[in-house]
């Protein structure tokens, strides 16, 4: 396994540099020990989790578009390395093309599942996660407007179609460059099969992302409607996930978050709130103090967190932490667990 990873990491490089594409690779560990006084003869235990990733992603030649994401995460017996993401597209400007594999689902990059990395062993699940193998066309309509079709599927869910309407507005953040201040995006997802129920499924969605001179709101939400099929009844399923941030001229930063999920199956209805705040302590050092509250079918779950990050200054490193973190949590009137955990956060991209 050792021998196929260097040989797949050497052949990424030589590509990267016979078509002068960047190179990126990526490793997230969670090493945590803890102390829980309801396991009886087993209080104090160590686990550990850990994720790797590298590829190459950006244009390299004229128009032409290449992202190719690989993969390992932890087994119990061996490292298993996987093909995340591999699309080829094709990018003019006005219409853009590509075609390839990736993972598609609702609810990703959201500040609530930072803190730490990999605590479940894994990258956050997303709502209706599904691998995607497709063909997709965006066309800009205006400067603001896009509209995006997609078709593929895979054996699981079968047949897959996405129409998608996007709105970006942008402002000038100085006279030489423009950031995105509102996106908004529509979708109609429709599925032949559901990952859960085996019947076909209508999903739509909306992502919402607003700055503002001092916060940011960050909002997608997605209502999967199924008929009748068969033994299974008409019925909806409900997800949100929403994240607003302050963003002071001076620290500290405080954050909220919520995330609402119901369903016909166990967890029925699930909730997670969490608030955060964020105080920098020098040039390289933040301290995140978090409450965490999850309410699964009515029981409540609470964590109590102080994680300490110490940020790499180099600019190929951006991004990049050593995290040190004290963890108190509880389930109902549970005696709690004291845990106490080291996370490393570290991807690489040359700065070019």
């Amino acid at each position: 396994m050792k021998s196929k990873l260097l040989f797949l990491l050497l052949l990424a490089s030589g590509i990267c540099s016979a078509v002068e594409l960047p190179f990126y690779a990526k490793w997230q560990s969670l090493n945590t020990m803890y102390y829980d006084p309801l396991q009886s003869g087993k209080e104090l235990s160590w686990d550990e989790a850990y994720r790797a990733e590298f590829g190459i992603r950006g244009k390299f030649y004229d128009d032409v578009f290449l992202a190719m994401e690989t993969e390992t995460e932890q087994f119990f017996d061996e490292p298993i390395l996987r093909l995340k993401t591999l699309i080829i597209g094709y990018d003019t400007g006005k219409l853009f093309w590509q075609a390839g594999t990736y993972p598609r689902g609702y609810g990703a990059h959201f500040g609530l599942d930072r803190n730490p990395i990999l605590e479940r062993g894994s990258e956050p699940y997303r709502y209706q996660s599904m691998r995607m193998n497709s063909l997709q066309t965006q066309v800009s309509l205006n400067n603001e407007l896009s509209l995006r079709a997609e078709v593929g599927g895979n054996k699981h869910n079968q047949a897959s179609a996405l129409l998608s309407l996007g709105y970006s507005s942008m402002r000038t953040l100085h006279p030489m460059s423009l950031v995105p201040q509102t996106r908004v995006s529509l979708s109609q997802d429709f599925r032949a099969m559901d990952n859960h129920w085996r019947t076909p499924v209508s999903i739509t969605a909306l992502n919402f992302t607003r700055h503002f001179p001092s916060a940011s709101l960050k909002l997608e939400t997605a209502l999967a409607l199924l008929p009748k099929w068969e033994a299974t009844e008409a019925h909806h399923e409900l997800f949100v996930m929403t994240e607003l941030m302050a963003r002071p001229k001076v620290f500290p930063t405080p954050a909220i978050g919520a995330v609402y999920q119901k369903q016909n199956y166990a967890p029925y209805e699930t909730q997670q709130y969490q608030l955060r705040l964020q105080q920098k302590l020098g040039d390289y050092i933040s301290l995140i103090p978090l409450t965490n509250l999850h309410i699964i079918d009515g029981e409540s779950m609470w964590q109590h967190r102080l994680f300490t990050k110490y940020h790499l200054a180099n600019p190929d490193f951006y991004g990049s932490s050593i995290g040190l973190y004290y963890d108190y949590s509880y389930f109902g009137s549970d005696q709690g667990r004291h845990t106490f955990g080291l996370a490393l956060d570290f991807e690489f991209e040359p700065n070019i």
